[in-house]
């Protein structure tokens, strides 16, 4: 094993078996949510950096940062590769509290193993299954408690629902066209530089922890209309710490404190005010 897969193993804290198997499969994705946060830091200080593996490495591994789907199910793919699994990486469709029918703008991989299909996502910035699901059609697949399927749309393909309240709502969507690292270039571009992407107006940090989720996030005030960034932090009793997050000096010590993010531009740059 190369000492760049082991670096790598040690950011995701892995330390189990290697070998090709749906086991493996399903650790590493959850060793990779519970490790590595959903963060979109550098589009919103509009710093945004490539999508080659080398810059990604880089990021991610070295300087134990976070990133968002092109970015890390991109450099997830890799590491499935040089471990020897066979990787397909598709084009989505984020579907959940968007327009009818946004734009392609999630990276997502099916990874095969011994005959069967998953679906291995390390890129979600919301809740989402912390092992991969199986690809099959019609069958209600359970992850932490939440019951997922995925079922057939004759425009959208296959599309992924989760079960909120008792009804399905779509998650996201893809169909099977192969893509390659060179076909998410625009769309990267887009979320990091268009006027009406959400990834350089709204942070987005999110990591899952022993006792529950960790997340940043802008969200409306109910009184003023205005948006307020709010930390949300679990808590050992299974609470939920609400902080809000005044300025750069709050935002450095919860990326340092619950995250384990150190961003030096957090500090050395304009703070961005929730919008």
């Amino acid at each position: 094993m190369s000492s760049k897969i082991e670096l790598y193993l040690q950011r995701i804290g892995y330390s189990g078996n290697t070998g090709i198997s749906a086991e493996t499969l399903q650790n590493l994705q959850r060793a990779h949510l519970s490790h590595v946060p959903y963060e979109n830091l550098d589009l919103l200080y509009r710093r945004p950096g490539s999508l080659e593996i080398a810059e990604l490495y880089q990021k991610i591994v070295l300087d134990r940062r976070g990133g968002y789907c092109f970015e890390l199910n991109g450099l997830l793919a890799w590491l499935l590769r040089e471990l020897g699994f066979h990787v397909t990486e598709y084009f989505g469709r984020w579907l959940q509290g968007e327009i009818p029918l946004p734009p392609r703008r999630h990276r997502v991989l099916k990874v095969k193993v011994s005959g069967r299909n998953f679906l291995v996502d390390a890129g979600m910035g919301r809740v989402c299954p912390l092992e991969p699901l199986e690809l099959q059609v019609g069958v209600t697949q359970t992850r932490e408690g939440q019951d997922y399927r995925i079922i057939l749309h004759e425009n959208l393909g296959f599309v992924v629902q989760n079960r909120i309240g008792g009804e399905w709502t779509n998650y996201y969507s893809f169909t099977e066209d192969p893509h390659w690292t060179v076909d998410f270039l625009y769309v990267h571009y887009y979320c990091a530089h268009h006027p009406s992407s959400v990834f350089n107006r709204e942070l987005k940090v999110h990591l899952f922890t022993p006792y529950g989720r960790n997340s940043i996030a802008d969200i409306p005030d109910p009184e003023t209309g205005r948006k307020k960034r709010i930390a949300r932090i679990s808590q050992p009793d299974s609470s939920v710490k609400t902080i809000s997050v005044a300025g750069a000096e709050d935002l450095d010590r919860i990326l340092r404190t619950h995250f384990n993010l150190h961003v030096p531009h957090v500090k050395d740059l304009p703070y961005p005010e929730p919008r």
